[in-house]
């Protein structure tokens, strides 16, 4: 048989407050082109089953928008005839027993099969059964259901679970779980362990066959330059799986380290910036520039303003800049972080003209004119 898994589609994410021209978030708009085009593949290879590991919604309680647009694509799926079977993840996942599991809309369609209640379940195709154990945010029911779970002798076992298989794997997310260890002996008896909630494509050691088969677009800069799409799974008569990663685009997400800033003239790092600029295409992606070792004066310089003006074809530039390592530097500032901005002026100033001690002093009475407060106020 051939199986599609994939996972953490997110339906209903947003970042960054941009619109598109209908008005969308366009990110959320990202996030749901990525899942049409999971959808457009599924219906181009026909696979015999479509399993989801969790995090199909972003939130217990979506937008109408995010529920419409997942039922439609999913109704792309089952009006061909290929079954769905999803798990919930802890995106959404109710905190609360007054909220009601979104994924049981999901029922209206004939093909799709939702595994929600904090409860192991399992779904028969022929030759092949399907296991859930969805997101249970009791970790004592957690432990019960998983002391149930059982393989079916004599058939090919799919076990879908929404964890960090280990701490390695955790997204510092709220109702996050690891996969408690007294049961990792247990997975040895499924032949494949399709997990979600890494947003990484990745295979784990501790089975022949555990994948994480990773987001279908980045969410963060942990993401950056990794491929997004899904795994196509083929399985033999001899209980043998064969597991592929079919990527699917996604928007870029590129991430620079710019180091060792306090050695440096303000050319040389623009230079820097500039040659990273003509090496990647930029053109519509996220670049997380992270500075690092840089002085309070050369933030001065280095502005936003002049930054964008680099990177002026990416999408969203999010910037992060980190004082250099001097210990001395860091705990003045530190001890100082409240520090009037005249201040910090006046020393920016003394910095730029070091040998011109009476043209700085200057310069610093003149600039203080303008900080000073007016009417008495403060």
């Amino acid at each position: 048989m051939r199986i599609l898994h994939f996972s953490d589609t997110h339906l209903g994410y947003q970042a960054f407050d941009v619109v598109n021209d209908a008005g969308v978030n366009t990110r959320e708009q990202d996030v749901y082109d990525a899942f049409e085009r999971v959808t457009d593949r599924i219906l181009e290879l026909r696979p015999d089953v479509v399993i989801h590991s969790g995090d199909f919604f972003h939130r217990p309680s979506p937008s109408n928008r995010a529920l419409t647009f997942g039922l439609e694509q999913l109704r792309r799926i089952c009006d061909v005839k290929i079954p769905v079977v999803m798990i919930a993840g802890n995106h959404e996942t109710p905190k609360t027993i007054y909220n009601s599991p979104i994924l049981r809309a999901l029922r209206s369609l004939e093909c799709v099969i939702p595994m929600f209640a904090e409860v192991w379940e399992k779904s028969e195709f022929g030759d092949m059964v399907i296991h859930g154990v969805p997101h249970i945010n009791d970790s004592r029911l957690l432990a019960e259901q998983l002391e149930r779970m059982e393989p079916v002798p004599g058939k090919f076992n799919i076990l879908l679970l929404h964890t960090s298989l280990g701490k390695r794997y955790l997204m510092e997310e709220y109702g996050e779980q690891v996969f408690p260890a007294e049961f990792e002996a247990k997975l040895a008896g499924f032949q494949y362990v399709a997990l979600g909630h890494w947003h990484n494509c990745q295979k784990i050691d501790v089975h022949p066959n555990a994948w994480y088969s990773g987001s279908t677009e980045r969410m963060s800069d942990t993401e950056a330059g990794t491929e997004k799409g899904f795994l196509l799974l083929e399985t033999g008569k001899n209980g043998d799986c064969r597991v592929n990663f079919v990527a699917t685009p996604s928007r870029p997400w590129l991430k620079m380290d710019l180091n060792d800033c306090q050695l440096k003239t303000l050319d040389e790092l623009i230079a820097e910036l500039r040659r990273f600029q003509e090496e990647y295409d930029t053109k519509n992606a996220i670049i997380s520039l992270n500075i690092n070792d840089i002085k309070l004066e050369q933030t001065l310089e280095l502005t936003d303003i002049k930054l964008r003006d680099i990177f002026n074809d990416c999408f969203q530039l999010v910037v992060k800049r980190r004082s250099f390592s001097d210990r001395a530097f860091v705990q003045h500032i530190e001890a100082n972080q409240f520090e009037r901005l005249d201040r910090i002026f006046i020393e920016y100033i003394r910095s730029k003209y070091p040998g011109e001690e009476a043209l700085a002093t200057r310069l610093a009475e003149r600039a203080a004119q303008y900080f000073q407060p007016k009417d008495g106020g403060s």
